[in-house]
């Protein structure tokens, strides 16, 4: 079968006097879409460029209203507990010198850490329990 074989007839068709009337449906629907109000227009305005403008606004409000700024180091790692500190410690990969060498202490603070870690008081309980570990 070729192309010109196939019958040539027109199956579209429209209905009487539509092309007559198009221009005037068309030109309705223009005059109706610039009768709308102009608040409409506003509306979108406001949701388009002031409603994020007051978001981001917001936002830095609350960030910058929580930041107290009278707060010291000290007092923001007062608020970390003793076991989350301790965790940190253990799991990161810090020794105890470098801890040392961050920490601006005086002799006297060094000397009573290192009596602290070195000379640890023990009680007699403590001690007991250790003498009977030894003895088993």
């Amino acid at each position: 079968m070729k192309l010109e074989d196939i019958p040539k007839k027109n199956v579209f068709n429209t209905p009487e006097g539509y092309f007559d009337k198009l221009p005037g449906v068309i030109q309705s629907r223009i005059v109706e879409k610039q009768a709308q109000p102009a608040t409409a227009g506003s509306f979108v305005w406001v949701l388009r460029y002031a409603l994020p403008v007051l978001a981001v606004g917001f936002a830095l409000f609350l960030i910058f209203r929580q930041s107290d700024p009278t707060s010291t180091p000290e007092d923001l790692l007062a608020t970390v507990s003793t076991e989350d500190l301790t965790f940190y410690l253990v799991e990161s990969d810090l020794t105890t010198e470098d801890l040392l060498d961050m920490a601006n202490l005086q002799e006297d603070e060094i000397d009573a850490l290192n009596n602290h870690i070195l000379y640890p008081e023990l009680d007699s309980d403590l001690l007991e329990d250790y003498v009977l570990e030894i003895d088993i």
